[in-house]
């Protein structure tokens, strides 16, 4: 398997840097080869990005890139802030973000920041996962499997969102084109999946994954989650203590709905975020 990203950079002559990137990443269907294309922003590759209509899909083709295969952006400026160009790749980026909402997009300077680079990952993964669905057989059944695995994560995200996920989902088999509803249904998750995940929202989803282990762990078991829980809510213990409990629970009482959970078991199999 492949996974392509892209990065802009700017100016077209500027010594690029090497981006802090894995070669390789462990998925759960296994070995994961990264390519990272490199294009340079030009005066003239910026101008027509920037004049509207806003034609996305052709620009990126003509950089050589497509939509249906391209799982990230990151936007690479070499110019000090101060200078005057700076203010292209700002509205490039600004651009990008607001109209290109099926791709994640980082600043290569926010990867250094660990908060952001592991939103940028989580949807990488996501989106990479999706995409693999799509060059297989695709199935109404295969894409309610999907759903069904990335419920408790759309939920970390925003529940609005996930809320409107379900009833576009039901739609499924009344839809005359699985392909165009496929996409329409990824470029909604991929909206959501913009939105940071909040403790609150985290703290919400784990315990609402703890009421699956009532009755079949002990009482002692039950009560050290909940003590951990309130430990993350109150910011002295990481979320990842917190999921490394709940998988505990789920080897000593085994749940089929659990173990499919990509919010327990990313995609990435080492990037547990």
């Amino acid at each position: 398997m492949k996974l392509t990203l892209a990065r802009f950079y700017w100016p077209a002559e500027a010594l690029v840097e090497a981006l802090d990137f894995p070669d390789v990443v462990q998925s759960e269907a296994g070995s994961v080869s990264v390519s990272i294309i490199d294009i340079p922003l030009t005066h003239k590759s910026i101008n027509a990005l920037l004049t509207p209509p806003f034609y996305l899909e052709q620009w990126f083709q003509e950089q050589g890139l497509y939509l249906d295969t391209l799982c990230g952006v990151v936007i690479d400026n070499y110019y000090p802030p101060e200078h005057p160009d700076s203010s292209k790749i700002r509205r490039v980026f600004c651009l990008l973000a607001d109209e290109l909402d099926v791709i994640p997009i980082i600043n290569k300077n926010d990867l250094s920041d660990s908060t952001q680079w592991e939103h940028f990952i989580e949807q990488v993964s996501v989106l990479h996962e999706f995409n693999q669905l799509l060059n297989e057989t695709l199935t109404a059944h295969r894409l309610i499997e999907f759903h069904t695995r990335y419920k408790m994560l759309f939920l970390a995200h925003s529940q609005p969102a996930y809320r409107q996920l379900g009833p576009l989902i039901a739609q499924i088999k009344h839809e005359p084109s699985l392909h165009d509803f496929a996409h329409q249904y990824r470029q909604h998750f991929m909206r959501l999946l913009r939105y940071p995940a909040t403790v609150q929202n985290h703290t919400n989803v784990v315990m609402h994954l703890q009421g699956y282990f009532r009755k079949k762990v002990s009482d002692e078991a039950r009560q050290q989650l909940t003590i951990l829980i309130h430990q993350y809510r109150l910011g002295e213990i990481s979320l990842q203590a917190v999921k490394h409990q709940l998988r505990l629970l789920q080897e000593a009482a085994p749940h089929g709905w659990l173990a499919q959970q990509r919010y327990l078991y990313p995609w990435f199999i080492e990037y547990d975020l």
